[in-house]
């Protein structure tokens, strides 16, 4: 049974633009969460009040930090604000001795470079939106580590290049990409994975996953869960490691294998994300087929429970806007069936959800994701959910 206890606001400010939160449980009441940051340009001549953008050359990667179960929260300071670029999305994770950050950079570049490289043909990873007046290119995912909670850290550690890929940039590797999190195995390894982007003959991505034997200070290639096929569109995965010492995958996928889109059945027709998944009983190694959940969500995180069931939470960008979850069983087999709950469902547009969700112990956990409410002219925040589950 799913029980909100209370609700709190991580972070709002109407100067800002906020979203893509991760959050850990350090003991003794201390919680630490990260978040992407941007500034938000409300009132410039010919802008929407609520318009927004989630490709910012100015993005920067955020913590925050509670001492009393979330109720509270300190001021952001910056965490990381790479050279190269903008960070996005935050994850975290600690394992009781070492506390990892991990996000991805979007690569800045002169107008003058992008015209150099669109002339010579060499513009395969450069990524235009918002109408094309938005530009960067593929930087990489990386992870940060610190001994002490986070007062000093170490990196950034970038994995090594996928295999078989081209490159991003002339003389730069195309390195993995997008949201995900980090995992400890019972061997001591950790896991990363993440996106694999190609963009010609046409767009489509595949997950892989990255390897660590020395905590996190070099990352090598492990296997690639869920292939593109030249298709599917696979991205921003949550990796979970079962009681029984299965991996599992739950994937945000925008085109299947086979080509088809989802969409919603209205007059816009908007894409939406379904959820999939895929396993692995050898430690990540090799994995089965992804298949088809038939949930949308955008995308998911997950914790597995004292008992070992796992709380499963995921973005909801379909009216009514917010955050849902699922309680499924301690192997993951029952996704489809498990009963569906709200966390919020107040949300302004389908601008929400990236939840992630931590353990406070006595049966209680904290999610955490960004939300814009009706009224706010788009400058959301982020906000966590305290509830118990029994």
């Amino acid at each position: 049974m799913f029980r909100k206890l209370y609700e709190t606001q991580i972070y709002r400010d109407p100067d800002f633009y906020s979203s893509f939160p991760g959050v850990a449980n350090l003991g003794n009441g201390e919680i630490f969460a990260v978040f992407r940051r941007a500034p938000r340009y409300r009132g410039l001549p010919g802008l929407p009040e609520d318009w927004y953008v989630h490709l910012d050359r100015n993005s920067k990667l955020v913590s925050v930090r509670s001492f009393d179960n979330g109720r509270t929260w300190s001021a952001p300071r910056t965490l990381f604000a790479p050279d190269a670029g903008a960070a996005q999305d935050g994850g975290v994770m600690f394992d009781g001795d070492t506390l990892f950050v991990n996000s991805f950079i979007w690569g800045n570049l002169p107008d003058a470079v992008i015209k150099a490289l669109r002339e010579s043909g060499r513009d395969e990873y450069i990524y235009s939106a918002y109408g094309g007046s938005n530009v960067a290119t593929h930087v990489g995912s990386f992870a940060l580590r610190s001994r002490d909670k986070g007062a000093n850290w170490e990196g950034p550690f970038f994995p090594d290049p996928i295999p078989g890929y081209p490159e991003a940039l002339p003389g730069r590797p195309l390195l993995m990409h997008n949201r995900a999190n980090i995992v400890r195995m019972p061997d001591g390894r950790l896991l990363y994975p993440g996106q694999a982007l190609r963009y010609r003959p046409q767009y489509s991505s595949g997950i892989v996953l990255f390897e660590s034997s020395d905590d996190g200070a070099t990352w090598r290639y492990l296997a690639a869960p869920a292939p593109d096929g030249g298709t599917a569109v696979f991205e921003e995965p949550c990796l979970v490691l079962t009681k029984s010492g299965k991996l599992v995958l739950i994937i945000r996928t925008h085109k299947t294998p086979e080509g088809r889109e989802y969409r919603l059945p209205d007059e816009k027709g908007a894409k939406r994300a379904m959820l999939w998944k895929c396993e692995s009983s050898d430690g990540g190694r090799t994995w089965n087929e992804p298949v088809d959940l038939g949930i949308h969500g955008e995308p998911a995180a997950a914790c597995v429970m004292d008992d070992g069931r796992i709380l499963l939470v995921y973005g909801y960008r379909i009216e009514p806007y917010g955050v849902r979850g699922r309680i499924c069983n301690a192997e993951l087999t029952d996704i489809a069936e498990a009963e569906e709950f709200v966390v919020r469902d107040d949300g302004g547009r389908p601008d929400c959800g990236y939840p992630w969700v931590t353990a406070l112990g006595n049966g209680r956990y904290m999610i955490v994701y960004y939300l814009n409410r009706p009224g706010w002219d788009g400058s959301g925040g982020i906000f966590a959910t305290v509830a118990e589950i029994r």
